[in-house]
């Protein structure tokens, strides 16, 4: 009964919004339903990754990393598309998947109408269709470093401004456009 209640009061929680477990980093904001998430998003920050793969040495910062990460080696495919055969990995590449059926293309060039399914489309085709020769696609908000690499734009980010709280979330927002 006792374990029945929990459960009940955890799910009322997804209804009132409520998400009582706060990141404790410096300046983050996120907070969580349960524990358990928060912990495995705080290790976001520390770079932790105690989830080892015992089939090649792999680790993970979470379950979920690991759990991903070993259907690679079982050949599992749990998420499945609706209007043909394709099957997925993960939730993510199916929703990206759905769109050649939908025909959604949420992702647009900024310096041209060409719009995508998806993101690293609109990447390929800033760098290699010539359509746009000498743009940058990664622009430092502190300075005027710009590259087309994104590990480049990541170690500029962690070696020249390290008061930038996670460069790996914020390189994906250096573009100057709506991808």
């Amino acid at each position: 009964l006792l374990l029945e209640k929990w459960a009940l009061n955890n799910h009322m929680k997804l209804h009132s919004g409520e998400k009582p477990y706060k990141c404790e980093w410096p300046s983050c904001h996120y907070a969580f339903l349960n524990l358990s998430a928060m912990k495995d998003h705080y290790r976001t920050h520390t770079g932790e990754k105690s989830y080892l793969c015992d089939l090649c040495g792999f680790a993970g910062g979470t379950r979920h990393a690991l759990t991903k990460h070993r259907r690679q080696h079982t050949g599992e495919r749990p998420f499945k598309c609706k209007f043909c055969s394709f099957a997925s990995t993960t939730q993510s590449h199916l929703s990206r998947h759905k769109r050649v059926h939908t025909g959604e293309k949420p992702y647009g060039c900024p310096w041209c109408d060409y719009r995508s399914n998806c993101a690293e489309n609109i990447r390929k085709h800033i760098l290699h269709t010539g359509k746009h020769e000498g743009v940058k696609m990664y622009n430092c908000p502190k300075c005027s470093y710009a590259t087309n690499s994104p590990s480049e734009f990541r170690n500029h980010l962690k070696e020249n401004h390290p008061d930038i709280e996670n460069p790996d979330l914020a390189y994906l927002h250096a573009g100057k456009g709506e991808f």
